[in-house]
């Protein structure tokens, strides 16, 4: 069953936990601006093991690590050159580690898009012409590295929260009719 057949079902379907904080939790060293966002980069290990442990635990969307992978986010951490290589490899590692602990049972992977702001500049985030491009770039990366959904996470924002969703519409992730499906956006 696909995921938009389960959901249009009414079906329960689990989520994994905060990867960024088990990542921490776990004695992966937190970036003072990027806080996770280059962790699929630094600790590829670790994070596989944790969508793995997750996986295990009845987890049937494991969400990448590129909540802090954002282009206006690395840049202020002095780490644009890093945008696509970070994003790439978090997806590639989720999807490694589907492959590995998932069985039969269906698991998908969540491309997670956020409007965190850099931890410099918590007082101040980025105009909306930033983030929108921030947005489209990443939702883009995040497609073509094969996620089966985007997850707009802290959406507080109305003016953000409308770019996330054009960004995320505009990659072409749709229903599908395969297994697992590529499916839509959405917000948590």
């Amino acid at each position: 069953m696909t995921l938009d057949e389960r959901l249009a079902a009414g079906q329960v379907i689990i989520l994994d936990g905060a990867t960024g904080t088990e990542l921490e939790r776990r004695g992966v060293p937190m970036h003072d601006v990027s806080w996770s966002g280059i962790a699929s980069l630094s600790h590829p290990e670790t994070l596989r093991q944790i969508h793995v442990d997750y996986i295990a635990a009845g987890a049937e969307i494991v969400i990448a690590n590129t909540f802090a992978a954002s282009r206006y986010l690395l840049e202020a951490a002095g780490l644009a050159e890093q945008v696509p290589a970070a994003n790439e490899a978090a997806v590639a590692l989720a999807r490694e580690a589907r492959d590995r602990a998932a069985g039969a049972r269906e698991v998908w992977i969540a491309g997670s898009i956020s409007p965190m702001a850099p931890a410099a500049e918590r007082g101040r985030r980025p105009d909306l012409a930033t983030v929108a491009a921030s947005f489209r770039e990443q939702a883009e990366i995040l497609a073509q590295a094969g996620v089966d959904l985007l997850l707009l996470e802290m959406m507080r924002d109305v003016g953000y929260a409308r770019a996330a969703v054009d960004a995320a519409a505009a990659t072409g992730l749709r229903s599908g009719s395969g297994s697992p499906a590529r499916s839509r956006a959405t917000t948590r």
